[in-house]
This record gives C-alpha cells, structure tokens and sequence, in this order.
C-alpha cells in the first residue's frame, strides 16, 4: 500500500454501518483491465476500421494531442494510457508490449516538449550533466546563441536516420519544438534529404508526420511533403502514405490556411503548369483535390466558412483551367460552401460552354444559386447572360434559358432590385455591350421568368411581378434611343434583339402589350413572333401590306419615326420612286404610297407649296434659293413635284391594270387635296389618260360617272378651253387625244 493511500485511510474515520471497509484495486489488476479493454477495440484479421471504431480512433488523436501539451511530468503518460498517437494501443498482445525494450525508450523520450528553461521545483541532477559529458552531447553552456544552437542541431542530424534517432536529439539539445517551429521544418527537410538517397525509410517521413511533438503547427512540414512528393515526378494517381498523411492532417485541422493555399498552388503549377492541360493529369488531381475538400469538411477545428478568400480563389481558379466535369462539380460546392459569388458566373459560363459538347446535369446553375439571396442570385444570372452576349451563338441561350426554367424560386428572383438597377458597372469581359444590349438581355430573362410565375400562361392579361421590372427597363431603353434619335424604338429593340442572337421569347409581344395595352389578335401575335425570331427589320413588315394591317394599330408611331427618316426629295428616292411606279406590281406601288401617308414632314411641306417661285424676269425683291434639306424638312415644291412624276409614271406603267393604276392616281389626288398642296395639270392629265384613254384602249367599260368627274377635274384645273381640246371631235382618234394630255 501507497505511503498516501495509507494515511488517507488513517485519518477519515471508518463508517460505522458500513460492512466494507474499502475496495482495493490494485496496479496489477487495472493494467490488465486496460490491456483487455485495448484488445478489445481491434478488428481482428484486418487493419481496416469500421465507421464507429474509425470515430473513436480519431476522437483518440485528438485526446492525445491535448494530453501532451502540459510539458513534461506524469501528465504524458496519461497520453500513454489513450494510445501515443493514437496508435500504441495496436502494440499491445498477449498482455504485455510487442517490445518491452522500445517502450520503456519511447517512454523516457517521449517527453520532448520540454520548456528550454527548466521550472524551479527541477533541479538537474549530476548524473545528467555527467552523462551529457561522457556521451558527447553538448550542454547548455555551450548553446549560447540561436546561431550555435542551429549548428549543433545539424551536426547532430547528420547520422539520423529514425525517428527515435531525432528524439534524443531534440531532447539533449533541450529544444521546445511548439516555440521553435523552424527547427521542426529543418529536421524534416533533413529526413526528406535522407529518403532521397534512400538512408531513410518513406515510413519515418510518416512517422515523423503523425508526431504532434516534432511536426509543429506552423512549420510547414506538409508544404515540403507535397513539393517532395511532385518534384519527383510521382504520379498523383499512386495514392502515397505522404498524400494521405496530408488528407488526415486537413482532417484534423493541423494544417494552417496560408499552407494550405501554397499546397494548391504548389499541386496545379507543377501537376498541371504550362499552356496546354493534359486531362489525364487534370483528371488525377481532380480527384486529390476532392479528397482535400472532404477532409476538411470532415474538421471540426475549422469549416468551409473559415476558409480566407487567398486560397479560395486559389483553388477554384485551378479548376476554371481543368475544363472537366468533376472540377465543375468541385467548384460548385467550393463556392456554395463558402458563398463566394464573384466566382458562380464564371463557372455557369464555362459549364454551358462545355455542356455543347459533353452530357451534363441541367441542375448545376440551379443548385449553385440556390445557395444565394434573390439580389445576389439575379445579380448572378445577370452577368451569366452578358458573359454569353459576346459569342452571339444562340444555342448558348438556349442552353441557359433551359437552366433559368429550372430554377424554384423564380417569383422571390424577378421581385429583387437588381433587374432594373442599370448603373451597376459591367465587368471588363462585357464592356463590349452596349446600355442598350445590357437591357435587351435583362428583358430577355425576365421574359423567360414570366413564363413560370404562379400567374399562369402569357395569354391571361393578368398582372404579373415581371410587369414593374420590365416596364421600369423598356422606359430607360426608350430614353436612350430618344436620346441619339436616329431610329425608333420598336426598330432599335428588334435589331438588338437580332444582333445579340438571342433566342425568340415573346419579348417583342411584351413590349408592345406593356406600351400601347391593347389586345391582340392571334394574327397580329403571329407576326410579332416572326418579326422576333427571323432575321426581319421593321422597315419589311412595312413593306409587307398584309403584316402592316396586322401591325399598325399597336406600331403605328414606329412607322412613323421610320418612315419620316427618308427623305423624300432626295434625287435618289426620286429616281427610285419613278422607277418603282414605272415597273413595280401593285403591291410595292401600294408599298409607295404607304410611305407617302406616313410621312408627316412630307404633308407639311405639301400644305406649304401653294408659294410660287419668282422667275428671276421678274425681278423680286425675294428671290427663291432652294436650301439644303433633310427628311424632317423636305423642299415643298421639290415634295410636290415628286407626287406628281409618281402619278405620271403610274398612268404609263405597262404592269399595272388601267383600273389599278387609275385607283393609285385617284388616291394621289385626294392625298395633295387632304393636305391643301395645288393640283397641277399633269396630275389631272394622267388621270385621264388612264381613266378614259387605257379604259377604252383595253376594251374596259367606262363608267359615266367615272367619265364626267374626270372631265370635271379637268375643267377646273386646265379652264374650259382646254377641256374642249382634251374631249375627242368626231373623226378625231384617242391617240391623238393622249398626245394632248400627255403634252
């Protein structure tokens, strides 16, 4: 019995109705109850753990790396009794140790984490410096300096080779390894050297890598194990001991973020460095880097949130490079992990660029931005769409719009304030696009948004959550064409819609509903659709009759700031203008004078040629000079000299019918009436030619009223003289009548 045990035992007084006086547990019998305990915890015929004893070996580590930092005393060898890192309970059979000798060593060396400085209760005994003497080993006298102390450490190194070789040199040398972590990295680069000319096992590396003791926090021992490791030239898919002694280290959150970070880029520039990307290599390391990325969600030190930015984007970096579907998957739950969204447009760009060629997930986008908030999710897809806008290859949208169906929280996405926010600025990548074409591209998504809202399909006039957002852009987008003026809205929308290449949607159709609010017919929706999806401008469903009827109700202010671009008195739209009278069919004859009604400058300047122009005999104070005009401004009288040579051209023309082309004269007639221009005689004498002269010519039944109200016009512009001139006498034929009238 203990001296303690016999004097606590003597001084508290027995009790008196107890019939045991005590228990007596005796050193022999909890040695073996531990050793039965220990054996108990191995699986026998394999070295392999299940998950509950992988757990408890683990929880095991941990509870020794605490119970050995109190320094030197008996508290280490409660370490002991839980397993010296977490592996001397293997070492125990039969109830004794494997090797009795080498545990009694590694008991008395264990203790290195000695203070350099002893306590004061610790006095040195006289054997230690005697033996310290005798053996060779320096002693503290002569350790004056670090410069000394670094010295001496690698002359001792020199013949070591095992780690209980290193032990005794780290404890005669007195070294605190946890103060001093730059002596543990000199140590281990040294058994680094010694494997390398092959003195010293790989196994001592690993050992000396489990040793809390030696392999100090902050050293960067794992650093060096990795450029050993790579500049070797090993192939990465040969899973080491040294790799996976980092993967458990990472594991136990032993290793320091800004080693960390070097390791990634250690691993990429030497596994994948250069231009071109081996996918072999790209594969391997993939995969090492998956294993890394579990590890460390497996910690309990530190999670994913923790990670600083420095080595994330480090590593997802790496894996923009890789171009594999593994890497993309990694990427993804890198950055929903850590929540880093300047990273997520990247990766859904890169991924729909690779999804072309390869099979993939359509869910990617959808499960990297539901990791987001609707501001930072709409922000995403926003910078998705412009980073897709430079290559201007539809398939790309269409591939996207796929991914925006997909998403779940569609109505919580279109309600957040970055859709009409136009000033955030563009990321270098998109500088390319126009203010225009950054709204154009919203629209477009907020289309494809509206689609599968919990309103229901685009036909029920109902009122949306895409509704303000999109009226909010159309209203900036308008301000911006009104701003440069040199086309109309409708017209600078479809030709941006055409130019990104984008997808038909039905944006065009919203627009125009949201704008004028007037319903449509399926006809009119028809065509808004193939103006939206074929390569067709505004200017054609002008020149189309059948698609303009359609239109003009909800376009006509467009067809308006179209057509008054033109100008009409230019010798150019002249010369066209006479050519397509002459030879044109009636549709683009109509297509003509369709221009002619829609040109509001043209009709004021019709209502302002009744002004004579002075002929310079007469001498007038003011003379006339026709100045430079534009389209806003046409020349009256050069305006209705043009009516005119159009109606002389429609009265000869050979393709179109005598009634045809005596309906087109009649309408140019009523036009320079509706519009107070004066009638000249060649407007009037064209339509008798046609109207009398080639209704007879072609055999056609003139109408008496149609006869009399011609001679009336006549009559009134030409005076009675002339009409008795133009009316055929007897023996008089209508050729000579027509040479008259055409005089």
């Amino acid at each position: 019995m203990s001296f303690s045990r016999h004097a606590y035992r003597h001084a508290v007084p027995p009790s008196s109705h107890s019939l045991v006086d005590h228990v007596w547990i005796s050193e022999d019998f909890l040695a073996s109850t531990f050793r039965r305990f220990a054996n108990g915890q191995r699986r026998y015929e394999s070295r392999v753990p299940g998950p509950l004893e992988a757990r408890r070996r683990l929880a095991k580590r941990r509870n020794t790396a605490l119970a050995s930092l109190a320094g030197s005393g008996p508290l280490d060898d409660i370490g002991c009794l839980f397993g010296r890192n977490g592996r001397e309970h293997m070492k125990w059979v039969g109830g004794q140790s494997r090797n009795a000798p080498r545990e009694a060593q590694g008991s008395a060396t264990y203790a290195i984490g000695s203070s350099a400085y002893p306590f004061p209760f610790y006095n040195e005994t006289t054997e230690s410096n005697e033996f310290a003497r005798s053996s060779g080993w320096p002693g503290s006298s002569y350790i004056a300096n670090k410069a000394s102390l670094e010295q001496c450490l690698a002359e001792s190194l020199k013949d070591c080779q095992t780690i209980t070789a290193i032990k005794d040199v780290v404890r005669k040398l007195r070294i605190d390894l946890q103060q001093e972590p730059a002596y543990s990295r000199s140590i281990f680069e040294h058994l680094v050297s010694q494997s390398i000319d092959h003195k010293c096992a790989a196994d001592e590396l690993v050992r000396f890598l489990d040793d809390p003791h030696l392999n100090t926090r902050g050293a960067g021992n794992y650093l060096c194990t990795v450029e050993h490791f790579v500049s070797r030239g090993a192939d990465l898919s040969k899973r080491s001991a040294l790799l996976g002694n980092v993967t458990a280290a990472l594991e136990l959150g032993r290793v320091p973020e800004d080693e960390l970070c070097q390791i990634i880029r250690v691993l990429f520039e030497r596994v994948i460095g250069g231009t071109v990307v081996r996918q072999r290599d790209a594969r391997i390391l993939t995969a090492y880097f998956r294993e890394m990325w579990d590890a460390i969600g497996r910690c309990n030190i530190y999670e994913y949130e923790n990670l600083d930015k420095e080595t994330i984007d480090t590593w997802l970096e790496g894996l923009e490079k890789m171009d594999l579907y593994d890497s993309f998957v990694l990427a993804k739950d890198i950055i929903s992990a850590t929540q880093d969204r300047y990273w997520a447009p990247l990766f859904i760009t890169r991924f729909l660029k690779f999804s072309l060629d390869h099979e993939t997930d359509r869910d990617y986008a959808r499960g990297l931005l539901s990791c987001f908030t609707p501001d930072e999710a709409s922000r995403c897809i926003i910078t998705v769409t412009e980073l897709l806008a430079p290559s201007r290859k539809q398939h790309l949208f269409e591939m996207w719009q796929d991914h925006l169906r997909r998403l779940q929280n569609i109505p919580s996405l279109v309600s957040s304030s970055p859709w009409s926010d136009i000033r955030v600025t563009a990321s270098p990548s998109t500088s390319c696009l126009t203010q225009q074409q950054r709204i154009i591209l919203r629209l477009w998504v907020l289309r494809t948004f509206s689609e599968y809202l919990p309103e229901g399909p685009l036909w029920r006039q109902v009122v949306r959550a895409t509704d303000y957002p999109v009226s909010r852009l159309l209203s900036l987008y308008k301000s911006r064409v009104d701003r440069v003026n040199t086309e109309s809205f409708l017209s600078s929308l479809v030709g941006g819609i055409h130019d990104l290449g984008i997808p038909p949607s039905g944006l065009l159709m919203l627009t125009v509903q949201l704008k004028t609010g007037k319903r449509m017919t399926k006809a009119t929706r028809r065509t808004f659709n193939r103006l939206e999806s074929s390569n067709v401008s505004l200017l054609d469903i002008f020149a189309n009759g059948d698609a303009y009827r359609k239109t003009v109700p909800h376009l006509f202010s467009d067809f308006e700031r179209l057509v008054r671009q033109i100008n009409v008195t230019s010798p150019s739209f002249v010369e066209n203008s006479i050519h397509i009278a002459s030879t044109g069919d009636s549709q683009n004859v109509w297509t003509l004078i369709r221009l002619l009604r829609c040109h509001t400058p043209l009709k004021i300047a019709l209502s302002r040629s009744w002004g004579p122009i002075p002929d310079p005999s007469e001498k007038a104070l003011v003379r006339y000079y026709p100045e430079a005009r534009t389209s806003e401004c046409p020349d009256p009288h050069a305006a209705l000299d043009m009516v005119h040579l159009i109606a002389i051209s429609i009265s000869s023309s050979k393709q179109l019918t005598a009634r045809r082309a005596y309906g087109l004269i009649q309408w140019l007639y009523r036009f320079l009436v509706k519009h107070g221009a004066p009638v000249k005689p060649s407007l009037v004498r064209a339509m008798y030619h046609v109207g009398v002269v080639r209704y007879r010519r072609e055999g056609l039944r003139l109408p008496s009223m149609q006869y009399a109200y011609i001679l009336d016009l006549v009559e009134e512009v030409e005076g009675p003289e002339f009409l008795d001139i133009m009316v055929p006498k007897v023996g008089q034929s209508d050729s000579y009548v027509s040479q008259l009238e055409l005089q």
